[in-house]
């Protein structure tokens, strides 16, 4: 096994109501302690924020048994619009108005003495399936990231795409339906054809049109008490709706798969996020679409997976752009 003269690097993802730090064993690449449940206080400004994630890696630390001469840097994954190279926070949609133009890397070093590197949380998650999950053993790999919105980072020949300003792998926003839902984007937007709340809607439309529908039942023909998840449980049971909403989702998402393939020829796009845990369900319609609409040639050879990681995408997205950036690992 490799040995290291600073043996961990530690991976933080930064949410809009808790702080999650991890340490990293560079030579198992396994997590080795945890410091969670720590809130973000991203609504009382940045300064405390930067406290806080110094409070989740001493407490990871101090759990691993780690000195901080052990660790070989720290990587954050932020919400919103990230600067990486300046480690700044151009405006976070989760914090108030006072998260703009902010030097969250050199606030967090302020507190902890070590190099601290950002990026964009759907960016730095896709960098940790490419590094640790189920991009490990491709070059060119893109990841979306479904959820509450559309996220997503594309990494091309083992290197992140951030754009001249930081901002590339908006994959959400792109308009793939004119015309159609808008949510939080531009009307048609994948984020707003897809998101949860889309996902929601398209259900609720279908029960209230008396679509025959175990979904009815299933939330006393309440529609607020829809989820997703139960929608997709109710598909997975064969419910005739349930599985059309998905089908229509994955179709706008395999639009959007379609357009990424064309314009990039990856090999892989990892699917990730809560709305993935459905499976098959929203992968089958996300791959037929892709196949059927995409150039032939570069469709058959870019496989649509699952994410591996779950929700420690962005503690090991973390630790991927220390070991890119201060080891210099590709």
């Amino acid at each position: 096994m490799a040995q290291f003269e600073k043996p961990y690097v530690v991976g933080v993802d930064l949410g809009g109501t808790n702080v999650r730090a991890a340490v990293i064993d560079r030579a198992s690449e396994q997590i080795v302690a945890r410091g969670e449940n720590i809130s973000s206080r991203g609504m009382e400004g940045p300064e405390l924020t930067a406290m806080q994630i110094a409070l989740a890696t001493k407490t990871a630390l101090d759990q691993a048994g780690a000195t901080a001469g052990q660790v070989l840097g720290i990587g954050v994954a932020v919400p919103g619009h990230v600067k990486a190279k300046e480690g700044l926070v151009k405006w976070a949609p989760n914090f108030k108005d006072q998260w703009k133009d902010v030097p969250i890397a050199a606030l967090i070093e302020k507190h902890l003495g070590l190099p601290v590197l950002i990026g964009n949380d759907a960016n730095v998650a896709a960098l940790g399936e490419f590094r640790f999950g189920a991009g490990r053993a491709v070059r060119h790999m893109i990841m979306m990231t479904l959820g509450t919105g559309v996220g997503g980072g594309i990494i091309i020949d083992g290197r992140l795409l951030d754009g001249h300003d930081g901002g590339a792998g908006e994959i959400g926003h792109m308009v793939i339906n004119p015309g159609g839902r808008g949510g939080n984007s531009a009307f048609g937007s994948v984020e707003g054809e897809a998101q949860r709340d889309a996902i929601i809607e398209r259900a609720a439309r279908k029960i209230q049109e008396g679509f025959p529908t175990s979904l009815g039942e299933r939330v006393d023909f309440d529609r607020f008490a829809l989820t997703p998840a139960i929608i997709a449980e109710e598909a997975m049971k064969g419910d005739a709706v349930a599985l059309e909403v998905f089908e229509e989702t994955g179709y706008f998402l395999g639009l959007c798969a379609t357009n990424l393939i064309n314009l990039f020829n990856p090999e892989m796009i990892v699917i990730g996020g809560g709305i993935a845990q459905a499976g098959e369900i929203i992968l089958g319609p996300i791959r037929r679409t892709a196949t059927a609409t995409a150039i032939r040639s570069m469709s058959r050879t870019c496989r649509i997976v699952p994410a591996e990681l779950g929700d420690n995408a962005g503690i090991f997205g973390g630790a991927t752009i220390v070991l890119m950036e201060v080891a210099g690992e590709v």
